[in-house]
């Protein structure tokens, strides 16, 4: 069991200074209890760095699909870098996989890139006639279907080559892998026809949604049964983040839609995720200020992950996020308006 990545992992388990790693999930808890900072939070901040970490083996993405001794290398080749230079970030791994692992446990071909863009595979939008026709003709999937067996054969490849490392076992996260959210599967299985689809034919998206939503909750219900999640205060940790509660969703199809349509055909089927695991955050890339009020409304939302804050108003994302109880996380951008209080209830980026 990982005979390459032995050295490696030994390495990492020397590097690991639990004391400091206890001490920053405490500072990250206060950040996520609201509670007052004497500065903004900077999740990648580093107390060393300058520090100069040893030597890790590179692999790229492709190499790292094929091999789940690869792919734990890769990711723990961030990892490692990050505990020597003592940055705030909080220690985590996924099978990583990319966007297209619920699409294409539904049915949909993988478009794999070339080796030279180093970049992960995603999905092709289901071919050959109507593409909702065929998505819902598929019913329910076996979760072993396309990339699914690989991702649960990773998951738990990870728990077995971190067992002999209470160091490693201890400070490492195994986070949930990218399952998009409902919407953004969707639109990945059916490509453009779903903003159409949302005027011209509105129930049949809404049975398409229902059938997404359901195998993804069966997903993570698989996921969290095989790979148990650390219990830290209902924390978890998400792109080197710690939130509250397990799911992170993903909602970049958000920019494309107004607040009526998120309101319809997006809210719901993402607050039936969040309330079966015990709440979690959403993300979004681009300009999605206008469902943010809407979005926040849910209780078991206890983060928004925001990346471009250029692109929004961020007092208004500011109000309807820190100002209801949730935490934003979001760009240094934000940081050069000069009248935000990023002090409280935020994580820069």
């Amino acid at each position: 069991m990982a005979r390459r990545a032995a050295p490696y992992l030994e390495e990492l388990e020397k590097a690991l200074d639990l004391d400091w790693e206890r001490q920053k999930l405490s500072r990250w808890k206060s950040v996520l209890d609201l509670e007052p900072q004497e500065r903004p939070f900077v999740a990648g901040a580093a107390e060393a760095p300058e520090a100069q970490p040893g030597e890790w083996p590179r692999f790229s993405i492709n190499q790292a699909l094929a091999d789940p001794e690869a792919m734990l290398l890769h990711q723990l080749g961030e990892v490692y870098r990050q505990v020597c230079r003592r940055q705030m970030t909080i220690p985590n791994i996924r099978a990583n996989y990319g966007t297209g692992i619920l699409p294409s446990v539904l049915g949909a071909e993988l478009f794999w890139m070339e080796e030279q863009l180093d970049t992960l595979p995603t999905a092709r939008a289901l071919s050959g006639g109507d593409p909702f026709e065929r998505l819902l003709a598929g019913g329910e999937p076996e979760l072993t279907s396309g990339q699914g067996a690989q991702v649960f054969e990773t998951g738990q490849y990870f728990l077995e080559a971190l067992a002999p490392y209470p160091k490693v076992r201890e400070a490492v996260w195994i986070y949930h892998p990218d399952l998009q959210g409902p919407v953004d599967v969707l639109e990945l299985l059916v490509g453009g026809e779903m903003f159409t689809a949302f005027y011209d034919r509105p129930e049949v998206v809404k049975q398409a949604l229902e059938l997404v939503t359901r195998t993804y909750i069966r997903f993570l219900e698989r996921w969290f049964e095989r790979i148990p999640r650390k219990e830290h205060a209902g924390c978890f940790a998400h792109w080197g983040l710690l939130c509250k509660g397990p799911v992170m969703l993903r909602n970049d199809s958000l920019v494309n839609l107004s607040d009526a349509t998120y309101a319809e055909f997006v809210k719901p089927y993402d607050d039936r995720i969040l309330a079966r695991f015990g709440g979690g955050a959403i993300h979004f890339c681009g300009k999605a200020d206008h469902c943010v009020e809407r979005m926040t409304g849910t209780p078991e939302l206890t983060a928004v992950h925001l990346s471009q804050p250029e692109l929004n108003d961020m007092p208004r994302v500011l109000a309807a996020t820190v100002g209801r109880g949730k935490v934003l996380m979001t760009g240094k951008k934000a940081a050069e308006r000069g009248s935000l209080d990023l002090n409280r209830g935020v994580v820069l980026l």
